[in-house]
């Protein structure tokens, strides 16, 4: 067994080390080592969304048991339900905030100061990681640093269209500093408290999902995709965090095509390439956790480094752990080949024509100017429309740009958003909600002919 003692000078390490069990036989270490390259194998056989699919069987067996019955089907009879094509007129969106759990600081009975945790009870709560989980293939695994959560309500039904969480930005995306034009490193040292512009002038889209049917037969995704750079979003950061949201951003969930949800938003959205998609083959949360418990007996200054040390602001010296303890485990281990490359698109909408004027400086917040009406009445008539607006009637315009009734057709279906999927779309609706709640009584297999289509 390695001891990293010999190698720190590091007092705090050394302190840790001697209060730190480690205890497991070498036995137990093999163990571990088996069953990582066992599953590393599997996920090498995997397609990119086979890879989520495991990973999400994974999440539904471990996370069903912690849910009540009643609770699951509240959401499931509040999930939306189409019932004709002409239900996209009569939708209504709108966000409803989330509240948080939060910190109270107080005093205890000795009269020192404490803080305690205020969890929230809200139904709200509940319901977006149910929806969240149940809805979304990738995996629920929340977020470190700035978020706000949303559950979008038809305000018509009473009922779910979807859920969004607007977090932190995104800092490691190559693409989104060149077209900032942002040196990343001083950047990094840019905070909110500086008082210059910043990462915190920005957000991520890191959940928009919108439940299905919904999604796929009305371009519900597309909807939720236009809320979140919506004047509300904008208006909760600033109330929230004190810092003005300038630009949004937001990736694909697997796959760099032109068939994403965030595609064919111009001027709300538009892409500006894709991640490098170079990135350590991901474990199931179980085996992830016996892989920090064998950094843990085999390097354990690693470990430290990793999950432990601080700095002078109390947070975590290394930002992403995880991304940085997986190849580090899996070179320690012999097994090889453990790099994904599956390259996703990025997306970008600078709510300002020159917000990235603002972002370098050279303007103030005073002289920004919008690119675009983001009231949520202006996106929701985008997402029914599209940018040629209602075309029941076609105007004159229309008429002047394809002057036969079948290049007008043409043109509806293209630029007209719901209204123009709808009219070129002759096969009946999906009506039954869909999600991932039958995995749970199905094998592998079965999950791979179900949803990997």
């Amino acid at each position: 067994m390695t001891d990293g003692s010999r190698y720190s000078t590091d007092k705090d390490y050394k302190f840790w080390l001697d209060g730190t069990h480690r205890n497991l036989s070498r036995s137990e270490l093999s163990a571990i080592e088996g069953r990582v390259q066992q599953e590393v194998e599997l996920l090498k056989t995997l397609s990119a969304k086979e890879r989520l699919l495991y990973q999400k069987k994974d999440e539904i067996d471990r996370w069903l048991p912690t849910q009540t019955v009643k609770d699951l089907l509240w959401v499931e009879r509040n999930i939306f339900k189409i019932r004709g094509k002409s239900d996209f007129r009569r939708i209504d969106p709108e966000l409803v905030e989330v509240t948080e759990d939060f910190e109270l600081k107080t005093l205890n009975i000795w009269g020192e100061p404490e803080v305690v945790a205020i969890k929230n009870n809200d139904s709200h709560s509940s319901h977006w990681d149910i929806l969240r989980t149940l809805v979304s293939t990738a995996t629920n695994d929340g977020f470190v640093g700035r978020r706000i959560r949303y559950i979008v309500i038809d305000k018509t039904t009473k009922t779910y269209l979807g859920v969004i969480c607007i977090s932190s930005a995104m800092f490691r995306t190559r693409a989104i500093h060149t077209e900032i034009g942002w040196n990343a490193e001083v950047i990094k040292r840019r905070g909110a408290k500086s008082g210059k512009p910043g990462l915190h002038n920005l957000a991520n889209g890191q959940t928009i999902v919108a439940v299905q049917p919904f999604g796929g037969a009305l371009l519900g995704g597309k909807l939720l995709s236009l809320l979140c750079v919506s004047n509300r979003v904008a208006d909760d950061w600033y109330r929230k965090y004190g810092d003005r949201l300038v630009g949004v951003h937001t990736t694909s969930l697997y796959g760099t095509g032109n068939s994403t949800q965030y595609d064919n938003l111009s001027p709300y959205w538009q892409r500006l390439g894709e991640t490098s998609g170079e990135e350590s083959l991901r474990l199931t949360p179980g085996t992830y956790e016996l892989v920090k418990q064998w950094i843990l007996h085999k390097h354990p200054e690693k470990y430290y480094r990793l999950f432990v040390e601080k700095n002078e602001k109390n947070m975590l010296v290394t930002r992403e752990s995880k991304s940085e303890a997986l190849p580090f485990a899996y070179k320690q281990m012999g097994i090889e080949n453990t790099i994904s490359k599956e390259p996703r698109g990025v997306y970008s909408s600078m709510l300002y024509t020159n917000s990235v004027d603002y972002l370098n400086e050279r303007i103030t917040f005073e002289q920004l100017t919008p690119a675009f009406d983001n009231s949520v009445q202006a996106l929701t008539d985008f997402w029914r429309f599209g940018s040629m607006g209602d075309t029941s009637k076609p105007t004159e315009d229309i008429r002047k740009k394809a002057k036969t009734p079948e290049k007008i057709r043409m043109k509806i279906r293209q630029k007209g958003m719901v209204k123009g999927r709808i009219g070129g779309f002759n096969a009946p609706m999906k009506v039954e909600n869909e999600w991932y709640l039958p995995m749970k009584n199905l094998t592998w297999d079965e999950i791979r002919v179900r949803y990997s289509d």
